[in-house]
């Protein structure tokens, strides 16, 4: 029901995935969003799961959205039939690569994509005409790389830095350290970073060291989570507990067999 598509080599450094949910799900199915420090643009290809949060925007079937940097998971519930959506996800930083937006203004929403950051509606019009999944990627890479051919704008250097050594670290890196690092004074620091990422340093950390806690606990045995606890950088496992209660809305136990899109 949920697939992922790699990227090709040369959207590597800006996509994390192209991913598409489509299906006939069962009646009031709920779906759990986990925050990943991505951003992604979703094309409705037919009926959409809702959100539960009521203050979220509805998404309507054809249209396009853009869901910018969570901090929270998200829960969606399926009450149609079937349902089709198609998404692109930017890595943090990628996106900085073909729009200025300022992404700290867009954290945990959801709006429609008439704001006419990087897809334009023509773009929307010909992918819902596309029948599989192939003609979609193959339509997209070829926008996004006409696209960059035409506005590349290279992502801030420090930022960058900064997020892959997060990354490397699994969300364990000190912000003391990265500032060290990229030789810019705390203020500055975090100012760019969350203006190209949507998140502070230290929310981006977490978010980081959460999503590493989970592939670890897909490989992790119930006897073993207060090891896997320590091994993802958290204090003990009542700490480990709450973070990913937190940021899930599951226990840790429930990652242990449950794959997660």
């Amino acid at each position: 029901m949920y697939t992922e598509y790699q990227p090709s080599h040369l959207l590597a450094p800006y996509v994390d995935n192209y991913w598409e949910l489509k299906g006939t799900p069962e009646y009031g199915m709920r779906i759990h969003i986990l925050p990943d420090g991505c951003t992604d643009f979703i094309f409705t290809l037919g009926e959409v799961a809702e959100a539960v949060e009521k203050e979220s925007l509805i998404m309507q079937p054809y249209r396009s959205y853009f869901v910018g940097p969570m901090t929270k998971f998200s829960e969606l519930v399926t009450y149609a039939e079937s349902i089709h959506m198609f998404g692109i996800r930017f890595l943090p930083c990628g996106l900085s690569c073909f729009t200025k937006l300022p992404l700290h203004e867009f954290v945990n929403s959801r709006i429609s994509t008439r704001m006419r950051a990087v897809f334009d509606d023509t773009f929307v019009e010909r992918l819902c005409e596309q029948e599989h999944i192939g003609g979609r990627i193959q339509l997209v890479e070829g926008y996004l790389l006409a696209y960059l051919a035409r506005h590349y704008q290279s992502a801030d250097s420090h930022v960058a830095m900064a997020v892959n050594m997060i990354n490397q670290s699994g969300g364990k890196r000190s912000v003391r350290s990265l500032m060290d690092e990229v030789c810019l004074c705390q203020r500055h620091f975090e100012r760019k970073f969350k203006h190209y990422t949507g998140y502070t340093p230290k929310e981006y950390s977490r978010i980081i060291k959460f999503k590493n806690a989970v592939e670890l606990l897909r490989n992790t045995a119930p006897s073993n989570l207060l090891t896997t606890a320590i091994n993802a950088g958290y204090y003990d496992l009542a700490h480990f507990s709450k973070e990913v209660k937190s940021l899930s809305g599951s226990t840790p136990t429930s990652f242990l067999s449950l794959t997660v899109p």
